[in-house]
């Protein structure tokens, strides 16, 4: 559920410009897992995009970089900012395409802006960072401080911070007044334009500049302004080795947040590793199956197997608990423990301040950092150590160090946003179902077509399966999988495999004979994953689906019994999903044959087709009909009517669900059957080139002919409006704008011919 509460809470702000972290990831880990910040802001990162956040911070952060733009700026190296905050205080980055200031501000300077939402419904905080080269001019500082004055001034602010290296080391800072404790600061009169400016902004603002630590050369860079008050003191417990010029800070105030966790809410979970699988086995050898599953139909024969299997595996299985930390994965169990102990001692050193308490907080964070020292040497030596022997130890070392960034508290889709984690799942079903095409009104009474001519000598009606061939697939399960909605895992499965192949066996075979796929095994859980462009933007995820694996193990059977059959019947043009064809094999035969006519100098036109969201449109009532027509009959025919129809699916997200969604179009994702029944779909796709040699894999499918005259150029055109009429039969749609051509040639004069797909895009 979702929790909401109010909290005035105290924030540390740590601040340093670090004059470059490439070199220094591996240290700013280490120290930053040794504290407890809850905003990390740093200047002069100097980092590249082919760095990611995780290589330099742990996943209870959420990080927002600006690193040098190299060609806006003509500067090699150097500049960048980052804003590190904590998850639980819901941040997300303020985009400044909606400010009118913002060109000459953004294209000069690197700057960021983070909001957080405050404990008034309307309003915001913001947390600024930014960092301003020397001698930029007068006119890229008066831009950035109208930027902020656009952006801090409205209404909806609550409480904001200026942060950052703006290098005006011209500026005379004086406290504001001899008695004031927080030594709040203002410019003295006579300071340049660029301070004068400051100081009108902050004046405008109702804010003060609230750091007081001069450098080596008595001068402050690093400022710290806010409308709230602060208290700003230099650290010597750095994140990184300290520039002279730039003291470390750290900065405590008091924010008022509004808290609204997207909780881990896990679903229900079983931790089958500690199971008692000689209980287990025992418990489900001892039920006649036969006499609890063979009275029933296959749609009840599933509901009575999950209810009893659910109340074995209660029995000898105890809930896993959530984890709620996500810690690195060289982490020993002592380390955590040291960790928990070190977090314990800065709650209590930061509530009560006593010099005992730090003591006791200094203590456990310098074994931490030399436990981490440890066992991340040791690490990276086993990692290397088996490189030759364990290949996936390397790859699982590469996979933690790329990005793993979750997706942001605040979305948006159209002309919504939110950060209720129920209105975000029901916002990504909303997009992702919006690509299916409305059912045919005839699907519910579709029939197999009376005339049974089909296009090939080919045949299937029904399928068996045998014990012993669902004991083989149950016990080639990979373990690296994880649960579908039914919530039972490969491992469960494996470890069971010799008990519960009798009751599959009853079902599997019921179903066949029956023509019904159980609605449970047709419902699918939805994970978005993040694609390009703004995390925030629901439009830039693409769906994973996740189904039951005793669904797809049905699946992978149906798939053995039929393939052998279809496969003979598959175009030789297919290189998708089909065994000993590939994107090599495609490539081979398109290359050979170019570079044959090219060495001629024959003229090669090539024509690329990108068909829009191909597997998810497929209609049901063609493609049954063409599961039919490819020899498919009898009872299988009408399990393959009901495997694709009436199909469902929810995203989830940290156990949060959305509604529940029909799938109206296309092959399921994520399954086994899946590309099979795609490129059944268009294998009749052939009967568009008569003049011109194709080539597909999967939907990618290129068209092609050798140009002597313009006469070719017509004939390649003809096909083109056969395929044109073929998508529009099929309800296929192309992606126009990515369809291109391409002409090959190295003849001096080229036959050039404008061709035209009239296929209605999507």
């Amino acid at each position: 559920m979702l929790s909401m509460s109010d909290i005035n809470k105290n924030i540390t702000i740590y601040y340093q410009n670090c004059r470059g972290i490439r070199t220094k990831l591996q240290q700013l880990l280490t120290n930053i897992l040794m504290n407890t910040y809850e905003v990390i802001i740093l200047t002069e990162t100097w980092l590249t995009p082919e760095i990611y956040d995780s290589e330099f911070i742990d996943q209870r952060y959420s990080v927002y970089r600006c690193d040098r733009d190299r060609t806006a700026t003509n500067k090699k190296d150097g500049g960048g900012v980052l804003i590190a905050i904590l998850r639980t205080l819901k941040p997300s980055e303020l985009s400044f395409s909606l400010f009118q200031h913002r060109d000459l501000s953004c294209n000069h300077i690197e700057h960021v802006m983070v909001e957080l939402p405050s404990s008034v419904n309307t309003k915001r905080h913001i947390v600024s960072a930014a960092y301003i080269p020397p001698k930029t001019s007068s006119l890229v500082y008066s831009k950035h401080f109208e930027l902020l004055q656009e952006v801090l001034g409205h209404p909806n602010v609550d409480n904001f911070y200026i942060v950052g290296d703006y290098n005006l080391p011209e500026a005379n800072w004086i406290a504001s007044s001899p008695t004031h404790t927080l030594k709040i600061a203002t410019l003295h009169p006579g300071a340049p334009s660029d301070c004068v400016n400051l100081n009108n902004l902050m004046s405008l603002l109702g804010a003060f500049q609230f750091n007081n630590v001069a450098n080596d050369k008595s001068k402050i860079l690093d400022l710290i302004i806010s409308n709230n008050p602060c208290t700003v003191s230099p650290t010597l417990s750095t994140l990184l080795p300290v520039d002279l010029y730039h003291p470390a800070l750290i900065c405590d105030t008091c924010l008022n947040v509004k808290i609204t966790p997207m909780s881990k809410t896990p679903l229900h979970k079983y931790n089958f590793h500690k199971a008692n699988f000689d209980n287990i086995n025992n418990n489900i050898q001892q039920l006649n199956w036969s006499e609890l599953l063979c009275p029933l139909k296959s749609e009840e024969a599933v509901v009575k197997f999950y209810s009893e299997l659910e109340v074995i595996i209660k029995q000898d299985t105890p809930i896993a608990r959530p984890r709620t930390v996500s810690y690195p994965v060289w982490f020993s169990r002592a380390i955590i423990t040291i960790s928990k102990k070190k977090q314990k001692a800065w709650v209590k050193w930061k509530k009560y301040g006593s010099i005992s308490d730090y003591e006791t907080f200094a203590n456990y964070r310098k074994q931490f950092k030399n436990l981490c020292h440890k066992c991340f040497i040791s690490y990276i030596g086993s990692v290397e150590d088996n490189l030759t022997k364990n290949i996936k130890h390397f790859w699982t070392y590469i996979s933690n160090r790329k990005d793993k960034p979750g997706i942001p508290c605040k979305l948006q889709y159209k002309n919504t946003e939110t950060n209720d984690p129920s209105v975000a799942c029901n916002m990504f079903s909303d997009f992702f179902n919006s690509v299916y095409e409305p059912a045919s009104p005839l699907l519910s009474q579709w029939q197999p077509p009376r005339d049974h001519n089909a296009l090939h000598d080919v045949s299937i009606c029904d399928l068996s399966f045998s014990e012993v061939e669902i004991l083989k697939e149950l016990k080639s399960l990979d373990l690296a999988k994880g649960p579908g909605p039914d919530g039972l895992t490969p491992y469960f499965l494996k470890n069971t495999a010799s008990t519960i192949c009798k009751p599959l066996f009853i079902i599997y075979n019921k179903c066949i004979s029956e023509g019904v796929v159980p609605t449970q095994w047709k419902h699918a859980y939805i994970i978005p994953v993040h694609k390009s462009g703004s995390k925030r933007n629901v439009e830039h995820y693409r769906p994973i689906s996740i189904l039951s694996v005793l669904s797809k193990l049905f699946e992978k059977l149906v798939h053995n019994g039929i393939y052998p059959v279809l496969h003979n019947i598959i175009i030789q043009q297919q290189h998708g999903f089909v065994k000993r064809r590939s994107t090599n094999t495609n490539l081979l035969l398109f290359s050979s044959f170019l570079f044959d006519s090219v060495d001629d100098r024959v003229q090669v036109d090539a024509v690329y087709t990108d068909f829009c969201k191909a597997f998810d449109k497929v209609d049901h009532e063609i493609l049954l009909n063409k599961i039919s027509f490819n020899g498919i009959r009898g009872n299988l025919l009408r399990w393959f009517a009901s495997y694709i129809t009436n199909r469902s699916q929810r995203v989830v997200i940290n156990g949060h669900k959305s509604n529940i969604a029909q799938v109206t179009s296309g092959v399921p994702q994520g399954s086994i059957l899946g590309p099979l029944l795609f490129i059944l779909y268009i294998n009749d796709i052939t009967q568009c080139f008569r003049n011109t040699k194709f080539l597909l894999y999967a939907d990618d499918l290129k068209v092609y002919r050798p140009i002597q005259q313009a006469n070719d150029c017509l004939l390649l055109q003809q096909d083109l409006d056969r395929l044109s009429s073929y998508c529009q039969k099929n309800k296929l749609h192309l992606s126009l704008p990515k369809c291109n051509f391409i002409n090959f040639t190295k003849n001096k004069i080229v036959i050039k011919y404008i061709y035209t797909l009239r296929c209605p895009s999507a």
